[in-house]
Parts: C-alpha cells; structure tokens; sequence
C-alpha cells in the first residue's frame, strides 16, 4: 500500500486542480452575468465540481485508510485529518449539485 500513496497524493492534486479550473470557469461566467450561454457555462462548471467533489472525496478517503494504525486505541491524526477533507469535499460536491440545480430551476 505504501508504494501507492505517492501515486494516491498526485490523483488528488491533480482532481484539485480540476476544481480549480471549474472555479476560473464560473468566476469567468458570473463576471459576464447573463450573457446568452453564460448561465449554462455556470452550471457547467457546478456540475464539473459536484463531480470532482465526490472523486476527491473517494481519493481523500482512501489515503486516510492507507494511514490507519490498525490495532490503535485512537486513529492518527494525519487518518483523522484526512477523513475530515473528504468529509468537506463530499460536501463540496453536494453544495454544489444544488447550485447547479438552482441555476436550472430559475
């Protein structure tokens, strides 16, 4: 397992910047507000991070069982930290699949 963290760490800087981009692409659409395809260009980029949200999230929780102390009275904090990002990443992607959501609703 240790032989794969590495490659583990990368997917998850490399899903980062996925958001990233997703959050240049949406700050570009809301500076253009209601131009003819800007709103679709919004929600296209909403949906991008709800997806990227949930793959971080999967990515962060396998790193945290890679850095489990099994046969530990308490998990490490690095486990413990690491469960906790993909806890918030999960509910990046939920946030915004609502926002997304919004934007077809109005």
């Amino acid at each position: 397992m240790e032989s794969e963290t590495p490659s583990r760490w990368q997917d998850v800087g490399t899903t980062g910047e996925v958001i990233s981009q997703a959050g240049r692409e949406l700050e570009r659409a809301a500076r253009k507000g209601r131009e003819p395809g800007e709103t679709a260009a919004a929600r296209e980029a909403l949906l991008a991070v709800t997806a990227a949200g949930a793959r971080l999230a999967r990515q962060l929780d396998m790193l945290a069982a890679a850095y489990e102390t099994p046969n530990s009275a308490e998990p490490s904090e690095l486990h413990v930290v690491l469960d906790q990002a993909a806890a918030a990443a999960e509910d990046l992607g939920n946030c915004a699949k609502v926002a997304a959501q919004a934007i077809l609703d109005e």
